[in-house]
């Protein structure tokens, strides 16, 4: 049986294999990652002039990597789906695509999968690393499984971003740009939103009103879209301090125990939505733009 990949997806995967650049950049990656590893286990793992072991300090290794590793995906899937289907229109390729037995929901899907799969190859290739966390007993195998599945989540959450905004431009520095405007404000202006929400409304009410008395914690909620808070809710709850991290949910008051208890994965599957929601709006855009 044959296996029918999708062209666009196709396309790309030929490209990365065929680009010395991308195997350079990959060593470079793989090489930083080892540096860091390197660094952290003597500066994290030992402690004093006797280098006396403390397996403690993994867990903070293994927080250390998976904040680099997340990081690449916020800073990378956006560039690149911004320009996914932008280019498109920019090098007046759409209309011939558009001509072809290529439905709009095959290019979206594809783009969207072109857009991502290098941030997931990036992050695969972090997984060695965040495996010496676990082998020296910081970190649980299904910690690094649980990590990597929600960077996946993640970069199809934000390379939707991308893909949306590429739909609905026609210069690909344009889409960038809006791109990573959006993202940001989903990743700083969720808690800039909850943070003055609380001070305007502290304000009008008066004190009474002060967390813990009553309070806004539903206004908290705004940052299930938040994939920094996502990640942060999975990292913490991992190391053990997830007591720490609803302490902090609750700064404007009580959230209701069942988002508290299961924050991450409401937050996940809230994304997901999200992204099936976006890449419908994609799909109707270029279908539009046919009709």
């Amino acid at each position: 049986m044959k296996i029918q990949w999708n062209p666009f997806l196709y396309r790309e995967m030929k490209r990365y294999a065929g680009s010395r650049s991308f195997y350079v950049w990959l060593v470079v990656y793989e090489i930083f990652l080892a540096l860091v590893t390197g660094v952290g286990y003597n500066v994290v793992l030992r402690t004093g002039w006797a280098h006396i072991m403390d397996y403690s300090g993994a867990a903070y290794l293994y927080f250390i990597l998976s904040g680099i590793l997340g990081l690449t995906v916020l800073v990378m899937v956006p560039s690149v789906a911004a320009g996914s289907i932008a280019s498109e229109w920019e090098n007046q390729t759409m209309e011939l695509l558009l001509t072809t037995a290529v439905t709009p929901s095959q290019i979206v899907a594809g783009k969207l999968l072109a857009s991502i799969c290098m941030a997931i190859l990036l992050v695969i290739a972090g997984v060695p690393f965040l495996a010496v966390s676990f082998i020296l007993g910081g970190i649980q195998q299904k910690h690094v499984l649980e990590f990597v599945l929600l960077m996946i989540i993640e970069a199809v959450f934000i390379g939707s971003i991308g893909v949306c905004m590429s739909a609905f431009s026609r210069k690909t520095d344009g889409a960038g740009v809006r791109s990573y405007l959006v993202t940001l404000g989903v990743s700083i202006g969720t808690p800039l939103i909850a943070g003055v929400v609380y001070i305007i409304i502290n304000a009008y009410r008066g004190s009474r009103y002060m967390a813990g008395q009553g309070g806004l914690g539903e206004v908290m909620l705004i940052l299930l879209c938040n994939p920094v808070v996502t990640t942060a809710s999975l990292l913490t709850d991992q190391m053990g301090y997830g007591n720490k991290f609803q302490e902090i949910l609750c700064v404007l008051g009580p959230v209701p125990d069942f988002f508290l208890e299961h924050w991450c994965l409401i937050s996940a599957v809230v994304q997901f939505m999200i992204s099936l929601v976006l890449l419908f709006i994609s799909a109707r855009r270029i279908k539009k733009y046919y009709l």
